[in-house]
């Protein structure tokens, strides 16, 4: 039968609730890159590393997800993807047709080049896996397999900012993938989910887990804990329901419309890359996965009860400690590939995935203070019917930019966002969407 999946935040809700702001975010010189927009990059010391060359040179990420945009100027100049797999469609490129491993790949890995953002690892290469389609569905045992595959290319870091709706769609076969891919020299990196999910273990197995913290390093209300997992940290994933659209987390993405599109999401999705970045930048420097998990886990933050706790784990990353006394890696030429040629774009629901539209299934609840379970991401091996959405996305704001590498914000003067939430009334509702528009954008 079809595996069960949800996306988004939980759903159980007393009343609607209608929510109307501005504000205007502050304004940079045409061309400046969007770092002051990623606080994640900063609360976890990125810049740090990057001063000091740590940078991920040589170091292959997995992105497996629902694709990347191949045309992105944040992955292509200068050209760091790898002719990926496409397991939804194959034979064709890798194209993502949904934005959310665009936004993911962002974080991890997008270049540090003059324009937009910077990832974790921003000479880290690219292998883009598509095992989900354009609603974040998936086909059978493709993240299986993607895992596999990604293992037998090469990739010292496999991330993957996965959800599913119940402790079923962890099983043994994942377990086998995520042992074969540790046996290779691969270091997996899981989304611990959202919504309050079940813990579906990790307690054996040689994975990172990853829960989500907001800008001030607490928990956001949609994020899951990590629970048992042995090797749990936590990381930048965005505010929670009320936050505000800044406090999201800011990085490429790709809606079929606009080219070197960037977008606010916010997810343990979004968490999980920034620590893949990190562990990309370690196994540069020399370490071994065991000696990279174990330099992520001993300099993380302590947060929440002190030591490791199932919410936060070993606590929230922090890059610049990891790398510190480490030499830097030698020097080395661009270590550029050619990518695949993106094949036409299959735009999914193109009703509610408008560059102008936060989309976000939940409800307003307060952030909680109990410890919540963690949940790991992979899909269901039995079934070969295409599993609703397993990407655990929160919410999401698009806009383009001009290819030119002008930000869509560089010179315009303040912006004034106007949002709309709309919250279903009644336990177990479905959820609600924000919708963002700026005046005289596209």
């Amino acid at each position: 039968m079809p595996l069960s999946v949800r996306v988004g935040r939980p759903a159980a809700v007393a009343a609607a609730v209608a929510l109307l702001f501005a504000f205007a975010p502050p304004a940079h010189a045409a061309g400046d890159p969007d770092l002051p927009k990623q606080w994640g990059m900063s609360a976890i010391g990125a810049p740090t590393a990057w001063s000091q060359g740590k940078t991920g040179t040589g170091i292959t990420i997995a992105v497996v997800d629902t694709g990347v945009d191949l045309a992105h100027s944040e992955f292509v100049k200068p050209n760091r993807l790898l002719p990926g797999l496409n397991l939804i469609t194959p034979g064709t490129p890798p194209q993502d047709d949904n934005g959310h491993g665009t936004h993911v790949a962002g974080i991890a890995a997008a270049a540090l080049n003059g324009m937009g953002v910077a990832g974790v690892a921003p000479d880290a290469r690219i292998l883009p896996i598509k095992v989900l389609d354009s609603t974040g569905s998936t086909v059978g045992d493709s993240v299986d397999r993607g895992i596999r595959w990604a293992a037998d290319q090469g990739a010292q870091v496999i991330n993957l900012s996965l959800s599913g709706g119940g402790q079923e769609v962890f099983g043994p076969s994942t377990n086998e993938a995520v042992a074969y891919a540790w046996s290779k020299g691969s270091i997996c990196v899981f989304a611990a989910g959202n919504s309050y999910l079940l813990s579906s273990g990790f307690a054996d197995q040689n994975a990172l887990v990853v829960s989500a913290t907001d800008r001030h390093d607490q928990k956001p209300d949609y994020s899951n804990g990590v629970g048992s997992a042995k090797w749990g940290i936590s990381a930048p994933g965005g505010g929670g329901t009320f936050a505000p659209l800044q406090d999201l987390i800011w990085s490429t993405y790709w809606d079929g419309t606009h080219p070197n599109d960037y977008a606010y999401d916010a997810g343990t999705s979004m968490a999980a890359p920034h620590v893949a970045g990190a562990a990309a930048v370690l196994r540069s420097l020399g370490l071994t996965p065991q000696q990279t998990v174990d330099r992520l886990l001993s300099t993380a933050k302590d947060l929440g009860p002190t030591g490791r706790d199932s919410t936060f784990g070993y606590g929230r990353l922090d890059v610049a400690k990891a790398v510190s006394g480490l030499p830097a890696a030698p020097a080395s030429s661009a270590t550029t590939v050619a990518s695949s040629t993106p094949g036409p774009s299959v735009l999914g629901e193109t009703t509610s995935r408008t560059p102008t539209t936060i989309t976000s299934e939940g409800v307003i609840t307060p952030v909680p203070t109990t410890v919540a379970n963690a949940k790991a991401a992979s899909t269901s091996t039995t079934s070969p019917a295409l599993a609703p959405s397993t990407v655990d996305r929160g919410a999401t704001a698009s806009a383009s930019a001009p290819t030119s590498g002008t930000k869509h914000d560089s010179g315009a003067g303040p912006w004034a966002w106007v949002a709309l939430a709309a919250v279903l009334v009644g336990a177990g509702a479905a959820g609600f969407v924000f919708r963002v528009r700026r005046p005289g954008g596209a």
